[in-house]
């Protein structure tokens, strides 16, 4: 089946900062080299977001991903140098602070905050975007070309499917000889389980009067649609009082558009590529 890639953009600042950006799409199947999702994604972020930069802001580097079935990350990445640069001369706003561009999915209920961090200035106004000002309208068209392409070329991000994410009842647990644990569940939102070889994410809640030590995400195997077992031993006590439990699953969503863009707080790191460094030597007592 297909399999979401993760397009990330690493960005920088002459000040020394660094941040990050990224998107989704869904390969073929099977997914195959990644370099047709690198240089599509390098196309994007090349001719519609650099142009979003501010003069002392620039593009460090490009990497696609994705989980492969053994869950080892399979990567490609591009590193530039020198970094890319826009071509406008605008002076950049705070490194910390981003306009954060709100997309829907297809069906309007599930959503994705793309926090755009390194724009210009100008667009910046009594704590505001203001993008009634000629600099402003400028980038904000620009903003609207981004997000059209993003939206022609389906991209999209990974959230929880509300319609196969499954949510009941624990009504008992026993404890195995190797220490691990068997669930007696009872489905009453999403489909029924169904015995599989695949692991799933499982979070137990509310055990024991919210006193166990299951009440945590828990890795476990579907072994019938009312029993799960964890895949690794827990120190548990024996079940007292019966929880709740979600087994969430995530799947690719498509941005179908922008439904608005605000100024938020988003704060960057260290530069990427860059190591912390050595501390520096010290005598021996």
């Amino acid at each position: 089946m297909p399999t979401p890639i993760k397009c990330t953009a690493f960005f920088g600042s002459d000040e020394g900062w660094g941040w990050s950006e990224s998107h989704h799409i869904l390969s073929t199947d099977p997914v195959g080299a990644l370099n047709p999702y690198l240089l599509a994604f390098e196309a994007v972020m090349t001719f519609f977001r650099l142009p979003l930069l501010a003069r002392d802001r620039f593009l460090v580097g490009l990497r696609v991903s994705y989980k492969t079935p053994t869950l080892r990350i399979a990567s490609a990445p591009i590193k530039y140098n020198p970094f890319k640069r826009p071509a406008n001369q605008r002076e950049g706003c705070s490194p910390h602070v981003a306009a954060k561009d709100r997309f829907a999915d297809a069906t309007q209920t599930q959503f994705s905050d793309v926090y755009l961090r390194g724009f210009w200035d100008v667009v910046e106004e009594n704590e505001t975007l203001n993008f009634l000002t000629a600099g402003g309208a400028a980038w904000k068209a620009l903003l609207d070309n981004y997000n059209a392409e993003l939206v022609a070329k389906k991209y999209g991000w990974t959230g929880v499917n509300a319609t196969t994410t499954r949510r009941g009842i624990i009504s008992n647990y026993t404890i195995n000889v190797d220490k691990t644990v068997t669930f007696t569940v009872e489905v009453t939102q999403g489909p029924a389980f169904v015995a599989q070889a695949q692991p799933i994410a499982f979070r137990a809640a509310r055990l024991n009067n919210s006193n166990s030590t299951l009440n945590r995400p828990l890795v476990c195997k579907v072994l019938g649609p009312t029993t799960l077992q964890t895949v690794v031993p827990i120190a548990a006590f024996p079940f007292t009082s019966q929880g709740t439990f979600v087994a969430a699953v995530t799947d690719f969503l498509q941005y179908s558009g922008s439904q608005y863009t605000v100024l938020a707080r988003r704060a960057a790191g260290r530069p990427f590529f860059h190591s912390p460094g050595r501390l520096k030597a010290r005598a021996r007592g």
